[in-house]
């Protein structure tokens, strides 16, 4: 980051504090209280009116270039003249100035501005270190002895066609009724899910989440399934927490998440639990007006088939928010990856060791031997892909991040082959030399196409996850060791935010003016290293 945006006077700004909007929501707040058209801005920064328009709108992704935000909070700065305007300014920022100071002003809007995708890189790197870390099972641990004492006292269920209850612990009691009851039931059914309104009902309080969990448990054991529409409109992190809540019971394969992908206000919230037939959680709240809302549990069938209804028209609406995948998908997960790897767009990747993509078929069919399975259908799919990535470079650039391992790693053989545990049920590792033939094979890559980069990292022990994305396609986000577990995600925003991970990684200096000849010699360097050792 440069020093002029960096650099901000410790007691005008508490970054803590900062109101955490999106990128599209501060920009229009600029331009509302500036009074500043599109076309204005537009011609301020050199960027088409247009465009401008639909990064107000959300519809386009936070601006990367320090210069233009710079640029763009310049001019904020120097036209916030009247009270109102600087008041309101401060008040948004969360700052206070004894004296107006438009250069000082200038660097506090654009650290604001900036703030947004340092927080997603923060956030999105939590996500996979505690991906790459869950220890999870495919199989849900069955234990109905809580779930059948209170499920056979007639006292804990209410009979009545709509019961009301109020505030938070009136959600929680009645999503509690909601789930034992679903439990109760011998025929397994698909049950629909969906709120926008805050999460900490659930998560809060400990004991009530842990309940909620066992009974989510009981209720998949049981065979039901569940169709969910995710909020993607909460901030990244939220919903990145949101997901990895919910991965153990992914893992089942029980669970098609979905989202809404336009825009909404969030005034008007609502939360609608429903196991069609059977019952239904319905509350609506306002704002943050949660701990006032009514919660209805309701059992009247008529109701339950018109929420049944509405839930499918507000479905009908929504995209497939991820795929996902686990060791028993993994025909279907290959097929996915072939269609995705034909996508003709600029991409990265990033794994725990060195992609297969770029393996060379000496180094692929070595192992594939050693397992057993050289002639596989999967050496001859390695060569699809191989294939499918050669055209691709022809248009298109490809980053691939590679870490660098200790010595005595390598020596002891212990570099694991990226993915090898979703291929082969089992993780598989290089020998040395197979390592430096994938290495040197890199270095062939360099020097014969332009469009394919690589960036030597120093490796964080215990990566074990793999991310792929194509800019503006979709992302492949996998934890690698066993049991492995793939998403497959094409949301906008969290394309973007995986993207904006892998570049903060490459560096802006290289992602922008990549150096294949200094790329050559830091790999020519390293696989010298290795060989002398």
């Amino acid at each position: 980051m440069s020093n002029n945006i960096d650099y901000i006077l410790p007691w005008a700004y508490n970054q803590a504090e900062v109101i955490r909007l999106q990128f599209s929501e501060k920009l229009d707040f600029l331009m509302n209280i500036t009074n500043t058209s599109n076309s204005a801005l537009g011609q301020k920064v050199k960027i088409d009116p247009s465009h401008i328009s639909r990064l107000r709108r959300g519809q386009r992704k936070a601006i990367k270039d320090e210069a233009v935000i710079t640029k763009m909070a310049d001019y904020f700065a120097r036209h916030c003249v009247s009270e109102y305007q600087s008041k309101a300014l401060l008040d948004a920022l969360k700052v206070s100035m004894d004296s107006y100071d438009i250069d000082v002003l200038g660097k506090l809007i654009a650290k604001w501005l900036i703030d947004e995708k340092n927080d997603e890189i923060e956030a999105v790197g939590g996500f996979l270190d505690d991906l790459s870390k869950l220890n999870l099972t495919s199989k849900i641990p069955v234990n109905m002895a809580e779930a059948k004492k209170r499920i056979n006292d007639p006292s804990q269920l209410p009979q009545d066609e709509i019961s009301l209850y109020y505030g938070i612990e009136g959600k929680r009691q009645t999503a509690e009724y909601f789930l034992l009851e679903v439990a109760a039931q011998d025929k397994p059914q698909t049950l629909l899910l969906y709120s926008d309104e805050s999460t900490d009902w659930m998560t809060a309080d400990r004991e009530f989440a842990s309940r909620w969990d066992r009974l989510m448990v009981a209720v998949l054991s049981k065979g039901n399934k569940i169709k969910i529409i995710h909020t993607v409109s909460r901030n990244l992190d939220e919903m990145l927490n949101a997901i990895s809540q919910w991965m153990p019971l992914y893992m089942t394969g029980l669970i098609e998440p979905y989202y809404y992908p336009k825009k909404r206000d969030g005034v008007f919230k609502q939360t609608m639990f429903i196991s069609p037939g059977l019952s239904a959680v319905i509350s609506s709240s306002v704002g943050q007006s949660i701990n006032q809302a009514v919660n209805l549990l309701v059992r009247n069938h008529d109701a339950i088939r018109a929420y049944t209804e509405e839930f499918y028209q507000y479905l009908n609406q929504c995209k497939q928010l991820m795929r996902i995948f686990t060791a028993k998908d993994k025909e279907l997960y290959l097929e996915n990856l072939k269609e995705f790897e034909k996508e003709k767009s600029n991409t990265m990747i990033k794994t725990e060791s060195i992609s297969i993509l770029t393996m060379p078929e000496t180094v692929s069919s070595g192992i594939l031997s050693r397992l057993g399975i050289e002639n596989s259908d999967l050496a001859e799919y390695q060569r699809e892909r191989i294939m499918n990535f050669e055209v691709i470079l022809q248009t298109n650039t490809f980053y691939e991040i590679i870490p660098i391992f200790d010595l005595e790693i390598i020596k002891d053989n212990k570099i694991k082959v990226s993915f090898s545990d979703m291929m082969s049920g089992g993780s598989v590792y290089y020998t040395k030399e197979e390592y430096i033939e994938h290495l040197e094979h890199l270095v062939y890559l360099l020097k014969t196409y332009e469009n394919f980069h690589v960036k030597l990292i120093k490796e964080m022990p215990e990566s074990n996850y793999l991310l792929y994305a194509k800019e503006e396609i979709g992302a492949i986000v996998a934890k690698t060791s066993t049991p492995p577990v793939i998403l497959a995600v094409n949301e906008t925003n969290l394309t973007a935010a995986f993207w904006d991970y892998m570049r903060d990684i490459i560096g802006e200096k290289d992602y922008q003016s990549p150096n294949n000849m200094e790329e050559i010699r830091n790999l020519e360097e390293y696989i010298y290293k290795i060989k002398c050792e």
